[in-house]
Parts: C-alpha cells; sequence; structure tokens
C-alpha cells in the first residue's frame, strides 16, 4: 500500500507525531490531501519554539524549529497554528526571516499570549495583549502598552526602570532576572520575583529588600547577592512571603542585615541560603527566629556540615518541629524527602510552582505558566 492510500484518520495520526516546523512545512507542500491534514494537525499547535537538543520529545501540542534549519519563509506565511499562545523568536530565526515577516506572523495569530524574542517590532505588534514576554530588548518605553502583562523575564532591566512603568504594569504577577536599583512604587500583585543585586554603577548597596516591601501580595523571592550594604527596614514585616533563596556572590556577606532581613518574613517556609559561610552558631540563630520553616536548605555553603545537622535537626525535634534542614553533609536526603521538587527544565510549565522551578535550581531565563 502506497502512503497516500492510507486513510484521512491514518495520515492525521502519522502528522501528529510530526512536531518539526521544517517537516511540517514540506508535508504542507505536498499535496492538497495533505495541505489539509497539515492544517488540522496544525490546529492542535499552542507553543511555537527553538529548540536545541538534538532528540526533542514534544506533545502534539508544540512545534519547534532548530537554529540549524533552513526556514521557508512562504511556507511560514501560508502555514497558519489558530490556536497558538506562546512563540519564541531565536536570535538565529531573526537572522533568517524579515522583522516584517515575523510582524505578519504575529499579527495573524490572534490567540498569542506569550512571546520569547528580542524582536521589537513583533513585541510592539501585539504588546497589548500580551500576558508573557521574555526578552533581551531593555529599550525606553518597550513595556509602556502592556496593561495585560503578567509574567515578564527581561535582561538588563534594573528597578529604577520598573519604577518607571509602574503604571504601565498593573496586572505584573512573576517578575524574572531584574536587576538593582532604587524603588519608591507598588506592584500589588506582584507575587514571584527574582532578581541580581549586581548593577555595575550603582555600587555595593542593595535596594531589593525594600523593593519587596512594596510588593504586599509576594510569596516568593530568588536573590542573587552580591553586595556590602542591604537596606532594610526591620520594623515593616512582610506576612506574605513563604519561599526565599539567596545565593551569595560575595564572601564577606554581612550577617547582621541577614539575620534582620529574615526576622521581616515571620511566615516563611521554605529557606534556601547558597554559597555563604554560614557556622553552626549561625545556623542556630537563624533557627530561632523562623518558627514556621518547613525546609531549611544551605547545601553549597561552606560551613555547615555533620556536627551542624545533627545539632539542627535535634533542636527541631526537641521543640516539635517537623522541619527538614539539609547541608552538604546530608544533601542527598532532599531528593528523596521531595522528588516532587526534582522536574525537568522547561521553558513552558502548566501551573507555575516556585519550589518546583526555582528553589533547588538556578531559575530557567525564560519560563512561562499556561
Amino acid at each position: 500500500m502506497l502512503i497516500n492510500e492510507l486513510t484521512d484518520d491514518c495520515l492525521l495520526a502519522i502528522f501528529d507525531q510530526f512536531d518539526n516546523l521544517y517537516h511540517l512545512i514540506v508535508c504542507f507542500k505536498v499535496c492538497v490531501k495533505w495541505s489539509h491534514l497539515i492544517v488540522k494537525r496544525a490546529k492542535k499547535v499552542k507553543y511555537f519554539i527553538a529548540n536545541r537538543s538534538p532528540l526533542p520529545n514534544y506533545l502534539p501540542d508544540y512545534v519547534y524549529y532548530r537554529d540549524r534549519d533552513l526556514i521557508d519563509v512562504a511556507g511560514l506565511s501560508s502555514l497558519l497554528f489558530p490556536n497558538l499562545i506562546v512563540a519564541e523568536f531565536s536570535d538565529r530565526f531573526q537572522e533568517k526571516v524579515y522583522c516584517s515577516d515575523i510582524e505578519a506572523f504575529v499579527r495573524k495569530h490572534e490567540p498569542l499570549k506569550g512571546m520569547i524574542t528580542s524582536c521589537r517590532v513583533a513585541m510592539e505588534e501585539c504588546c497589548d495583549k500580551l500576558e508573557m514576554l521574555a526578552t533581551e530588548c531593555s529599550e525606553p518605553r518597550i513595556l509602556r502598552n502592556c496593561s495585560s502583562m503578567k509574567q515578564l523575564s527581561i535582561f538588563d532591566y534594573t528597578l529604577d526602570d520598573l519604577k518607571e512603568d509602574v503604571q504601565c504594569l498593573p496586572n505584573l504577577e512573576r517578575l524574572q532576572r531584574i536587576l538593582n536599583g532604587s524603588f519608591s512604587c507598588q506592584y500589588e500583585k506582584l507575587k514571584v520575583v527574582e532578581m541580581s543585586s549586581y548593577v555595575f554603577n550603582i555600587g555595593r548597596i542593595f535596594y531589593g529588600f525594600q523593593f519587596m516591601d512594596s510588593c504586599p501580595n509576594l510569596q516568593s523571592a530568588h536573590i542573587t547577592l552580591k553586595a556590602d550594604t542591604m537596606l532594610v527596614d526591620e520594623t515593616f514585616k512582610h506576612e506574605c512571603l513563604q519561599d526565599l533563596v539567596i545565593h551569595f556572590e560575595h564572601d564577606s556577606q554581612n550577617r547582621i542585615d541577614l539575620e534582620r532581613v529574615l526576622m521581616k518574613y515571620p511566615n516563611l517556609k521554605h529557606l534556601a541560603l547558597r554559597d555563604g559561610y554560614l557556622n553552626t552558631e549561625y545556623i542556630k540563630q537563624l533557627v530561632d527566629i523562623l518558627p514556621n520553616l518547613v525546609i531549611f536548605d544551605v547545601r553549597g555553603c561552606r560551613r555547615g556540615f555533620q556536627r551542624t545537622a545533627s545539632y539542627v535537626q535535634n533542636y527541631f525535634e526537641r521543640n516539635g518541629r517537623s522541619t527538614k534542614f539539609y547541608c552538604n553533609w546530608n544533601r542527598r536526603e532532599i531528593k528523596s524527602d521531595w522528588p516532587q521538587l526534582y522536574t525537568k527544565r522547561q521553558k513552558i510549565c502548566r501551573g507555575f510552582d516556585f519550589m518546583e522551578r526555582f528553589f533547588l535550581t538556578y531559575p530557567h531565563r525564560h519560563i512561562f505558566d499556561v
């Protein structure tokens, strides 16, 4: 039997296994019958992304392209993905496809809500309806018409820039890759933030905890800290914060400042301190001021081994606390205790969970919750 003698249902079942853009376009051009079936296949696609893995393994709602693949612009303009939610236009993709063609692609995909790109033209074409954006482009005013934005990952963007755009992002819930800077505005709906303290021209003062004070509903924070001084308002208690990860990139972190920081978050449940110098006595002090901890993780710190683990765990047991403590000595136990936190790194996830995506590993620079 020739392949074209197969029933439409059989052919469609075969095409459903195709998730490579190049292959779909080639099949789309074979004949009228195949083009109709590829159109049906395309209706299932929600995510159009770049892939660098030699053996991608996606579901039928994905279509991917490899940076090394040729892009058939004519074929791409003819093939419609009517239910597309997220599109990625990599730098290599933009080298092969004109901005005007990307703009046309975006324009004809009305349901599009998320974009991974540095193509300003593509962003401006649909910024008023975007809910998710990951970009290397931090040019002024790029976010000035993004009132629907809920998830934002942006390179080289500071808290000062964010202050300028506060009126434009009233619905922002998750913010990634933000850099240090002064701040004086509120983000009422923000729940998750990832930020770094280091900005070349701002010195070694970290303003991030002031920013967190201005986000009353913030639940989770991931901070890369390289600062001599942290500005902390210890009179303000943040009741909502439950998850906190701090990566130290400076050997002489101020322990007094850290203690003042942690006292601000009485309801903290999950705390990870990475790559710092934390001896047993100091960890004892931190344990006393954090009564609601469920996970206390100091793996990667250059102190705190078996004696520390024994002391802290005994302390928790004596006081009737179910907190789990992990350091270099018992670092493997966390995987057996919390297997649900070990998930595959993905750009797109269904239901964002900070503990799964950010707590145990350094955050993926682009990740959308759809």
